[in-house]
């Protein structure tokens, strides 16, 4: 079930950097080298297939831009928190 405006507001206090755009949670990571990202970009993808939940991911030179949304809900859930718990402690 997609999450309330206010559960969304409530996530973001808890997982700083991360940010509501349109119907999604985005946050970009920054690495001190390219292949920094990259690694961290597959020990993401490693998570999501655990989940079966996958962000979407854009690896940049020195940073990893990622959008967490559950499409058929139209919007975030908790699968998405789920997943942003598991990101951020791959930190």
């Amino acid at each position: 079930m997609k999450l309330s405006l206010q559960e969304i507001e409530n996530i973001l206090v808890r997982f700083p950097g991360w940010r509501r755009e349109n119907e999604a949670l985005v946050k970009t990571f920054s690495f001190p080298a390219y292949m920094d990202g990259v690694h961290f970009a597959v020990r993401v993808a490693e998570e999501a297939e655990r989940l079966d939940h996958h962000p979407d991911m854009l690896i940049g030179y020195q940073t990893v831009t990622l959008t967490c949304t559950t499409h058929d809900a139209g919007g975030v859930t908790e699968r998405d928190v789920a997943l942003i718990e598991r990101i951020e402690r791959l930190l």
